[in-house]
């Protein structure tokens, strides 16, 4: 019986040395390209992450612009993490369990993550590249209606007192001359470049063998080249209509005896003259008149900063559901819930005993990541917050992409993946 036993054992032995082999020539190998593959991650890291001088402020990164940049940032910085999770997933150790279940999880999501990027990025890409003449003149076609014509049509038709607004004529004349200019000098950049677009849409399509994360990325920053123009004419009514309001509020402070006390950051009684009274009662009426023109080509450009920024907003959401989806763990908690334990609890049996019971993690700690996105992306676009910045001519901005993403890997694994190699 014992020989049987040992026979058994001996065969098991035989069977799993092979794979502990091959486990071990895996780490290995993944060791072995750990390094090179760390230092050029490192550096196309720190390419996306060049601060931006000039125009931009000095916390501005080159990825804080780019979609593309920031996917290229994403695969970088997994492609930096997933050789670490390998290591810390293969050396495991009784005492930090749950720590080690933790990166087995992460590390086979981000590996199916990438494999379904890859695979419908792949499928789109075959699509969009194979139909890329078509496609490139549709595109040429919707850019030209939506970012151009319709722009010039609807400031005409502003210049023409709209739905009997009797807006001054000079100053609306002026403002449809200097918008019509700069939406004609970009349209004319554009008609230049549509015989390229069926090339573009050819190369978005091979990007696709990066996964559909790159396609969309690259169209979140065509639809920001398309539409630079309208955020030039939105920037620029924006400040007038600042100027605008701030003048509203001196002239307020004005006629009710105040001055602003720049300096110790107050409001203090103060005695005008007689011509201070008059020059202000001046300003008061130009203003008047000519603030509902000013607000009617201000309303337009907001409106069209809104439409892009929801555009952008969608897409990051795609991004992000693509990017951190815990597509893993759900399978794990659909098949076999006991892998995903989240506590015990006691059961009474038929025959009085107590049995002790996995409970398995809610899904609700499943997609922890995901509330936290919905939450910061929905403080941002407030509606209440969107009206606040409209009324008070504040820019509006999109969402900022780090804001929603999220560590895949803490410090103290680092700590740990470091004595493992020490």
């Amino acid at each position: 019986m014992s020989s049987m036993f040992n026979g058994r054992r001996n065969s098991n032995r035989q069977v799993l040395r092979p794979m502990l082999r091959a486990k071990d020539a895996m780490g290995r190998y993944i060791g072995f390209l750990s390094r090179p593959l760390r230092s050029l991650s490192a550096l196309i890291s720190s390419t996306c992450n060049v601060p931006l001088p000039g125009a931009y402020r000095g916390d501005t990164l080159l990825k804080d612009i780019s979609a593309t940049v920031q996917q290229v940032d994403v695969r970088t910085e997994q492609s930096i993490i997933l050789p670490q999770q390998f290591k810390l997933i293969q050396y495991r150790n009784k005492k930090e369990a749950p720590a080690t279940v933790s990166h087995y999880i992460s590390f086979y999501n981000c590996i199916w993550l990438i494999l379904n990027d890859v695979i419908i990025g792949s499928a789109v890409g075959a699509f969009l590249y194979e139909n890329s003449d078509v496609l490139g003149q549709l595109v040429a076609n919707r850019v030209q209606l939506y970012s151009v014509q319709s722009i010039q049509e609807t400031l005409l038709w502003l210049d023409n007192w709209p739905v009997g607004l009797k807006l001054n004529t000079q100053l609306s004349r002026f403002f449809c001359s200097l918008f019509m200019g700069i939406t004609n000098i970009w349209g004319g950049l554009l008609l230049f470049l549509y015989p390229y677009f069926p090339h573009v849409v050819a190369f978005v399509g091979i990007s696709g063998r990066f996964g559909v994360t790159m396609i969309l990325s690259l169209f979140s920053d065509f639809l920001s080249f398309s539409t630079a123009h309208l955020y030039v004419c939105y920037i620029f009514a924006t400040v007038v209509v600042s100027q605008c309001l701030s003048m509203s509020g001196s002239l307020w402070r004005l006629f009710r005896g105040k001055r602003r006390n720049v300096l110790r950051n107050r409001t203090d009684s103060w005695d005008y003259d007689i011509d201070q009274l008059l020059l202000g009662t001046i300003l008061f009426t130009l203003l008047t008149f000519l603030f509902p023109t000013v607000l009617v080509y201000y309303s337009l450009f907001v409106l069209t900063r809104l439409a892009v920024i929801f555009i952008h907003a969608g897409l990051e959401t795609c991004l992000s559901f693509m990017n951190h989806f815990p597509l893993f763990a759900m399978m794990l908690r659909l098949k076999d819930p006991s892998r995903l334990p989240g506590g015990i609890y006691f059961v009474c049996s038929q025959t009085g005993q107590l049995e002790l019971k996995n409970q398995p993690i809610p899904f609700s700690h499943i997609f922890f990541q995901y509330i936290r996105v919905w939450s910061k992306v929905s403080a941002h676009y407030d509606p209440r917050r969107l009206l606040r910045c409209i009324f008070t001519a504040s820019f509006i901005t999109p969402i900022q992409r780090y804001k929603i993403r999220y560590a895949m890997i803490s410090s103290t694994s680092l700590e740990r993946e470091e004595r493992i190699e020490s």
